[in-house]
């Protein structure tokens, strides 16, 4: 059987997760869940700070407390941490005395505010951000969904969001209407730790205005291309040439439990001119196609991804699919090919990279030394770290 990737599996501690939208952090502690641990959220002199909820003494849930300026005070026995989980008063203990060493509020290796969300890092990340750059495009409006709640694993929701192939089976009743069924070849390129994908296809285009009218057509020429970045980041920029729109779609997922992913979906077109009935139509009909995609992840069984890691004889970041030695499509060769769970076909080639992807990650992060959950190894890795997390901070929260 081939390793499955979990939304609980250590690995993903190196990523950045989105975990809140922004506007849902006012001046309350927040209560968050990610990988199957709870954190909370505050702001704190003007800024932004995470940690562990629970709080050193009895580990009462910190969200359970209140933010004071500065400090975020626990609820059961008022101890005191500021944004750095330094513990700044015990009030047992009386004025002036000094809390014990060990009374810290554990914060994650960063928490950064940027694309409308709040990001945290459990441990140090091995790839930044996603860059959105229509955000900053004149004639751009966005408009975010609400987000959605999912018992499929982010992985599986990851992988269905690169996929084309079902757009026709699933989608019949929005995007997918009159789709050709054939998945021509494409080309996956590596970026970074992640990857790019573009494609050239033929589309129902129900939100072309002009669609109505019959000076379009419904069926259009579309340019699309998908950024991906680990562990579950993801921009999908759609061209339509001849209706002149551009819509670009920000997905990104929170692994919050074994059996829960929380779904944050962000849309940016072009064409809306700032009308704000179009706007909240297209969220409606986003909305309506993410639906039919939860609907059917709904009923996976899985509880994970399957993985790959090298399988020669094919390069699926070419579009190829594994072969067997008649050269017929297989699930593949070598050290994974007996262990393969799924078959891949050609138009399988993003979701391929995808798992080659997560498991370049997990296998990174097994080579790392062993050390406490989120604890640099030594005083000179402390100070290179909360250095990196400050300038990481100061760089991008925006």
């Amino acid at each position: 059987m081939s390793r499955r990737l979990k939304n609980t599996t250590a690995a993903l501690r190196h990523g950045w997760h989105p975990v809140a939208r922004s506007g849902e952090v006012a001046d309350k502690p927040v209560a968050v869940r990610l990988l199957g641990e709870p954190w909370v959220l505050a702001r704190l002199d003007n800024g932004l700070a995470a940690f562990a909820d629970r709080c050193p003494h009895r580990l009462a849930p910190l969200s359970a407390g209140r933010v004071d300026a500065t400090e975020i005070i626990c609820g059961y026995h008022g101890w005191r941490f500021v944004a750095s989980g330094a513990c700044t008063a015990i009030p047992s203990l009386g004025p002036g005395v000094p809390a014990p060493r060990r009374a810290r509020a554990i914060p994650p290796w960063g928490v950064v505010e940027r694309h409308g969300l709040i990001w945290i890092a459990p441990a140090e990340p091995f790839t930044d951000l996603i860059e959105i750059p229509e955000a900053d495009e004149a004639g751009f409006d966005s408009v975010w969904l609400e987000p959605s709640r999912s018992s499929a694993c982010a992985g599986l929701l990851a992988d269905n969001f690169l996929d084309t192939a079902h757009f026709p089976f699933v989608h019949a009743a929005t995007i997918g209407a009159g789709e050709d069924t054939l998945v021509a070849p494409y080309r996956v390129t590596p970026d970074g730790e992640g990857f790019v994908v573009q494609m050239e296809q033929r589309v129902a285009n129900p939100e072309d205005p002009k669609v109505a009218t019959g000076e379009h057509p419904l069926v259009q020429r579309r340019w699309s291309t998908y950024v991906y970045r680990p562990p579950f980041m993801l921009r999908l920029r759609l061209d339509y040439p001849d209706a002149g729109m551009i819509n670009t779609i920000q997905f990104c997922l929170q692994p919050e439990d074994e059996g829960s992913t929380r779904i944050y979906t962000r849309l940016l077109r072009d064409d809306l001119g700032g009308d704000a009935a179009r706007m909240a139509e297209a969220a409606r009909f986003e909305q309506a196609v993410l639906d039919e995609d939860l609907a059917l992840q709904e009923r996976f069984d899985l509880d994970g991804l399957p993985l790959l890691g090298d399988l020669p004889r094919a390069d699926p970041l070419r579009g190829e699919s594994p072969r067997d030695e008649s050269g017929r499509g297989a699930s593949g060769r070598g050290a994974d090919a007996d262990l393969a769970e799924e078959v891949s076909i050609r138009a399988d080639a993003a979701g391929v990279a995808l798992r080659r992807a997560l498991a370049s990650l997990v296998d990174r992060a097994t080579r790392l030394p062993a050390r406490g959950a989120g604890q640099p190894a030594d005083d000179r890795d402390r100070l290179r770290t909360t250095a990196h997390r400050t300038e990481f901070r100061r760089t991008t929260s925006r």
